[in-house]
């Protein structure tokens, strides 16, 4: 490299490294005229000002509506489907710890090359037939934490910010089923050359090359996980009448999509991760692509997936102060969701919560809403 070349560049990188060390932007490019509009995003704000939603509820009779939108949203999705039961490919023996509880792990051949790892919780004295929850953690280190193992750093302070899904749900009577997730945890990346540094965004983009996306895929783990416990595969006393979802963060948005399309939950608690798309995924940097829906805007917004679980209860719930789904968006949703549940004589199942602070689960708050929920 020319000794100019290469004093330019160091030149151009110290100056990038002082601007950021200030808490500056690095922007090298001329001002362009104050009325141009360059920016990628400008195109897509444009839009969300009057999206097509073409299969939007209007009033048309509900239960056909549904359909029309389950159908629309299957195909958007590209969720995959699976025949038979899926097999186990593998089991690990029961484990009890000293509070009496147990704890199982099998791997599940979902679909052809893909294993999901479930570990279901229970108490180890319950009579049954339990009721079961599926718990489906975030953007975090793992299924692990729902049974407070920690096993990253951060671990430790998300088990006591109450992300212990699985205890939770035990003390209250469930069988928790906990369900690992597309990209984290076991299921993380490991075969790839060169991944990228989001967990996600690889598997996204990667489903996109036939027409699937990582929330469908993730949302087919979840129905093939249903259709292998109605088969008995657990060999527990479960009630599957009582089979309920519950989620934070992208684990709620992949419970709430799994129960708009799959009737056999029966309820769902959906933290976090409610809001209109066009304030949320539109409107910051998206970059695993995890909640992503190609095509969305041209036909519904989130508030129509909302209507999809009607009329099974649904609890949606958001930190007052959350940054990436506050609660404004909740009412939202869940006001535009509403007439749905009520054409379906079940407008008191739609309810929004509001909790302290940012994007958290909060069990105090949450449990009691959902079981007051269930009782009405």
């Amino acid at each position: 490299m020319p000794a100019a070349a290469r004093f330019a560049m160091y030149r151009i990188a110290l100056a990038r490294k002082l601007t950021r060390a200030l808490g500056g932007h690095f922007d090298p490019y001329p001002n362009a005229p104050a009325a141009a509009r360059l920016s990628p995003s400008a195109a897509n704000r444009a839009a969300a000002r009057d999206p097509t939603l073409a299969l939007s509820w209007n009033g048309a009779d509900p239960v056909d509506w549904q359909n029309r939108v389950r159908a629309k949203l299957t195909d958007l999705m590209g969720v995959p489907t699976g025949d038979g039961v899926p097999p186990v490919t593998h089991r690990d023996p029961p484990q009890s710890d000293a509070a009496g509880r147990t704890r199982q792990r099998w791997y599940l051949r979902a679909f052809p090359e893909v294993d999901v790892a479930i570990d279901i919780v229970w108490s180890s004295d319950a009579a049954g037939p339990l009721p079961v929850i599926l718990c489906l953690q975030g953007t975090n280190s793992g299924a692990h934490l729902s049974w407070a193992e920690a096993r990253m750093p951060p671990d430790p302070v998300k088990i006591a910010s109450g992300l212990d899904f699985a205890h939770q749900a035990v003390a209250r009577g469930y069988a928790a089923v906990c369900i690992e997730q597309r990209c984290f945890g076991l299921r993380r990346e490991r075969e790839l050359d060169r991944a990228s540094a989001d967990p996600c965004v690889d598997a996204f983009h990667h489903a996109l090359l036939f027409g699937r996306t990582l929330l469908g895929d993730r949302v087919g783990d979840v129905r093939r996980v249903i259709d292998w416990l109605a088969d008995g595969g657990a060999g527990l006393d479960l009630d599957l009448g009582r089979l309920y979802a519950l989620g934070h963060s992208a684990g709620g948005t992949v419970a709430l999509h799994a129960t708009a399309l799959d009737d056999r939950i029966g309820a769902l608690i959906a933290s976090g991760c409610v809001g209109p798309i066009r304030d949320t995924l539109l409107a910051r940097g998206e970059r695993s692509g995890q909640n992503t829906i190609p095509g969305q805007l041209n036909w519904f917004e989130l508030a129509d997936v909302v209507a999809l679980c009607a009329p099974r209860p649904v609890l949606a719930v958001s930190g007052l102060s959350d940054h990436i789904f506050p609660f404004a968006g909740i009412e939202k949703v869940v006001a535009d969701a509403t007439p749905v549940y009520e054409a379906l004589d079940a407008g008191d199942r739609l309810v929004a919560v509001a909790q302290a602070g940012g994007h958290r689960f909060d069990p105090n708050v949450i449990w009691p809403a959902y079981e007051a929920l269930l009782a009405d």
